[in-house]
């Protein structure tokens, strides 16, 4: 997501997006200032709006207490994202993230962890990252009923999520080429998310761009079971 410091290894595109996926959306944060207010779906046919609500063990998005209800209010459905830290406790990011969030609709997207190269805090002990990922993400579930999304970009997972067991959950993928390439452990069961670039406009605001691997009885089914 363009909402943190890291690169991953991005490719800008600056030509419009064509392709034939029927799914698509955007993810927003604070950096988008008050875009929802100027969001249409009937003109700009986005399905689906993902906003950051919070990060580490303290922090809260500053706008999600807008975005959150807007998203819904205007007919899209709504997600929302944790930007994972490795160098906080994950029962407390756990803590952090529902007390902003409350309880999930059976209409909104489960839980959605960002893990990518920030993510990977200085002097954090390499080898208890995957536990504590793992257990972030199992206590998630736990208390919500639901499994969560992980996002993430290939470089980071490919050096740090190597644990079969992260295969369980569904992938959002970074990947700013023309084709899309999946991290290792998901190769057998490949992508649901696909973030394709960061550079999609509208009302003049750059956005990251996403879409959904299936159409929208697939996706329909996406949030109704996972």
């Amino acid at each position: 997501m363009s909402h943190s410091t890291t690169n991953k290894n991005k490719i800008m595109a600056t030509t419009p997006i064509t392709n034939s996926f029927t799914v698509f959306g955007i993810d927003i944060s604070r950096y988008q200032g008050n875009e929802i207010n100027f969001l249409n779906r009937q003109v700009d046919k986005l399905t689906f709006i993902i906003c950051k609500a919070t990060e580490g063990i303290t922090y809260t998005d500053s706008s999600f207490k807008t975005n959150w209800p807007a998203i819904q209010a205007k007919g899209y459905v709504r997600g929302a994202y944790h930007f994972y830290h490795c160098k906080d406790d994950p029962a407390k990011q756990v803590a952090n993230y529902l007390g902003v969030m409350g309880k999930f609709s059976g209409t909104d997207f489960p839980p959605i962890v960002d893990f990518e190269e920030t993510s990977i805090d200085s002097g954090v002990n390499k080898a208890s990252i995957q536990t504590n990922l793992l257990s972030f993400l199992t206590q998630l579930e736990q208390k919500t009923g639901r499994k969560p999304l992980i996002y993430t970009d290939n470089n980071t997972a490919n050096a740090y999520l190597t644990d079969p067991a992260f295969a369980s959950y569904n992938l959002w993928i970074a990947d700013y080429n023309k084709t899309v390439t999946v991290p290792t452990v998901w190769k057998s069961k490949t992508w649901t998310f696909w973030q394709q670039t960061q550079n999609y406009k509208l009302n003049g605001q750059l956005n990251d761009y996403d879409v959904f691997n299936g159409d929208t009885n697939v996706f329909a089914n996406f949030i109704k079971s996972s």
